[in-house]
């Protein structure tokens, strides 16, 4: 039995390395890591801009604006074409616009008085402008002020959030591809003769069990961004839990299997994997609570083009609260590994006991729990109820996993603890 701690050195260890592929710049990017540094194939803005709207000048010796003006042509942020401005000119110029050759200034409309228009009343012909130390570049973005040509935009291991903007960033720029990692994907796959689907209608037969795990492991998987391949339900018989594994490896990078781990003489799982698959077996069991019977293995396949490569396999518990909780310990640091994403794992912070914990005094536990945020800005955790690796109700809320020592006594209301964060931290009623 290995700790957490060895058990996620070899998950490091022995998972293979991510791969490189060109990606297009589009919605698709989302959730992909760069597999290296972007630079700017062009000057943003390409060229001078006026930040406001307003009236672009050429600024005279002194900076005294103060007067009346023609306005000689009108500048939008449409592409066309501008007359050169000279001195004792102006020209009517709207956020974003060119500047006009020549201009060295741009006076807000704020700062300026329309004196007469055009005959037919549509266009401005004389402006006073009421600014008096005007100085040049004023209201002005200059090239290449908010990005320089081949400059580093973004770097080598940033994942392209939808919300946080690199998209448009690349976008800004005119990049069309990037290099990325490729996104591993994920197959899920129940054993035993006692599993049937959880939406069969009708009641159960005695000691039937509906599949829990696949849907919930498949979600998680989901939700963190990979594509997710459905195996179904192996019997167990050797010969076809053998047939879905390998299917799962000709089609997925990670193959997740639940139940079958355990001592008992169906537990047709490692020999499977050793015998019938030639893989190996990395570790078996872990001294942890709930999750002690994960099992970890490699197996070499051949990949699209012939060569002999590694495929992971995580073998996790079939009680529903062992198996999600070894999925986020275990498996979600591989598939970031594999997936160019670094740190791997679940953002881990401290938090606050609400009220005392009662700790295993063998192994260490992953508590369920639901952290919130306090009116003071700490994290507070509090139980989601009874800790059975069985009991499937103790994973309603539960936004986080507790790292909780082993020990002979509870820990007090008020004590700290990390805890690895699940999904979104909820606010404090």
């Amino acid at each position: 039995m290995v700790s957490v701690d060895d058990a996620l050195a070899m998950i490091k260890t022995h998972t293979p390395a991510p791969q490189v592929q060109v990606s297009k710049v589009d919605a698709n990017l989302i959730g992909s890591v760069l597999a290296e540094d972007v630079t700017a194939s062009e000057n943003v803005p390409a060229f001078r801009a006026s930040i406001v709207d307003g009236y672009a000048v050429v600024v005279p010796s002194g900076g005294n604006m103060k007067g009346v003006y023609p306005v000689v042509a009108v500048s939008h942020a449409a592409p066309g074409e501008n007359k050169p401005l000279k001195e004792g000119e102006i020209a009517r110029i709207t956020t974003g616009a060119p500047l006009p050759p020549g201009a060295t200034s741009v006076i807000m409309v704020e700062d300026t008085i329309l004196k007469s228009t055009t005959q037919d009343g549509k266009e401005e012909k004389e402006v006073e402008i009421l600014a008096e130390s005007v100085s040049e570049g004023e209201n002005i973005r200059e090239v290449g002020s908010d990005i320089k040509k081949a400059e580093v935009i973004l770097s080598k291991g940033e994942k392209i959030s939808g919300g946080g903007g690199e998209i448009g960033l690349l976008a800004a720029v005119g990049t069309s591809e990037v290099k990325t990692y490729r996104k591993p994907v994920v197959a899920v796959l129940s054993t035993g003769d006692e599993i049937v689907e959880h939406d069969r209608l009708g009641d159960l037969k005695l000691g039937e069990v509906r599949d829990t795990n696949r849907v919930t492991l498949m979600s998680a998987a989901r939700q963190w961004g990979f594509e997710v391949l459905d195996l179904g339900i192996a019997k167990d018989k050797p010969g076809n839990l053998e047939t879905t594994v390998r299917e799962g490896l000709r089609s997925a990078d990670v193959v997740i299997t639940t139940g079958g781990v355990s001592m008992g003489e169906l537990d047709l799982l490692k020999p499977t994997i050793e015998r019938s698959l030639g893989g190996t077996i990395h570790f078996g069991r872990v001294s942890m609570k709930p999750g002690k019977p994960t099992t970890f293995a490699t197996v070499p396949v051949k990949d699209n083009a012939g060569q002999r490569c590694d495929k992971v396999i995580f073998s996790l518990p079939g009680n529903p609260a062992s198996a999600i909780v070894t999925f986020h310990l275990f498996v979600l640091p591989s598939l970031h590994q594999l997936s160019g994403q670094s740190p791997p794992g679940l953002p881990r912070v401290p938090v606050t006991l609400s009220h005392d914990f009662p700790l295993d005094k063998a192994r260490p536990e992953y508590h369920r729990a639901y952290v919130s945020v306090t009116k003071d800005g700490g994290l507070v955790a509090v139980s989601t109820g009874g800790q059975r690796s069985s009991k499937v109700g103790s994973l309603r809320r539960a936004n986080a996993l507790l790292c909780m020592p082993k020990g002979d006594r509870a820990l007090g209301k008020g004590s700290k603890v990390d805890a690895l964060l699940l999904g979104q931290v909820g606010l404090s009623s």
